[in-house]
């Protein structure tokens, strides 16, 4: 019989899992659930049943938990970092891609530090008029994206997958 069917064997096996191999003189000190009562089980028995409804409850939840969104609007700035109330400039995304370390791996979209960085750099003094529109675009679209992100307008509904990261600003560590 397996672990899936017979509920003793996988408690056993959890509870070794969780202790160790203990010597076989030492006496195996067995961890108490507690029933829905407030009570503790008495036996290995009970413990599995125990085990098993709170398992299979997590598992098998078939309708999500209810998120409140409204709950994130509690939440007060920290007094040191009172500049975190306000989005970030163009000029502060500007100076984050600037300060990107090179060489490093890329991140899950494929994109390279050294790729943002070479298409956001600027000719000093341009000859000619254009030269430095395409890095405009990028960081202006960029912090289209942070500032829609930051007031909550950006629709993540849309979106198939994506990783967010805090990035701090300078001075902030």
């Amino acid at each position: 019989m397996g672990y899936r069917t017979d509920l003793i064997k996988a408690w056993k096996a959890m509870r070794t899992l969780g202790k160790g191999l203990q010597h076989h003189h030492s006496l195996c000190r067995t961890i108490r659930m507690r029933k829905l009562d407030g009570s503790k089980a008495l036996t290995d028995e009970e413990n599995a049943e125990i085990f098993c409804a709170h398992f299979h409850k997590i598992f098998n939840n078939q309708r999500p938990l209810p998120c409140d969104i409204t709950a994130l609007d509690l939440i007060t700035p920290h007094p040191a970092y009172p500049h975190l109330a306000n989005p970030p400039t163009a000029d502060e995304v500007w100076a984050a891609l600037r300060h990107m370390a090179n060489g490093k791996a890329p991140g899950p979209s494929g994109t390279t530090s050294d790729a943002l960085k070479s298409m956001t750099w600027t000719e000093p003094d341009p000859e000619e008029a254009g030269a430095n529109d395409d890095a405009e675009f990028l960081v202006g679209t960029i912090h289209t994206m942070l500032d829609e992100f930051w007031t909550g307008s950006l629709d993540f509904e849309s979106w198939a997958s994506g990783t967010l990261s805090p990035v701090p600003k300078k001075g902030d560590l």
